[in-house]
């Protein structure tokens, strides 16, 4: 049987993602004007999913076929995420409460990035059935 390469490339490469996304928000890290948002236990919280999101996608990789259903749920989260985020942005982003100048620029282009991973990366599992 054929390793899904394209499969476990995705998954990775959010891991990661998820992983980096902890680290900014448990430090508050003055990434992307992050530090001028941080919120303590709001920003705990996001780093405590992020690292569950990011183990959960390295579990993932384990056995693709053996957690389906567990990506599938993972997924379908992750995507609420982002509509959140989309949300956020449609209602006037940071910049509505917080002193940034850049930040909802930079985090639209983040964004699109993000958009793209997650659909790619449910292509290649698609694909790998």
């Amino acid at each position: 049987m054929r390793r899904p390469f394209a499969t476990l490339f995705f998954l990775y490469i959010g891991s990661v993602f998820f992983f980096l996304e902890a680290v900014l928000h448990a430090l508050g890290l003055a990434v992307l004007e992050h530090d001028k948002i941080f919120l303590p236990t709001h920003d705990r919280y996001i780093a405590l999913l992020a690292l569950t999101n990011g183990a959960l996608l390295i579990l993932i990789s384990t056995n693709i076929t053996k957690y389906r259903h567990l990506f599938i749920l993972l997924m379908i989260g992750i995507g609420l995420g982002m509509l959140n985020a989309f949300s956020i942005a449609q209602s006037g982003g940071y910049k509505a409460y917080f002193a940034v100048s850049t930040l909802d620029a930079t985090l639209s282009v983040l964004g699109i990035g993000v958009f793209i991973w997650y659909i790619a990366t449910w292509v290649a599992w698609y694909a790998k059935r």
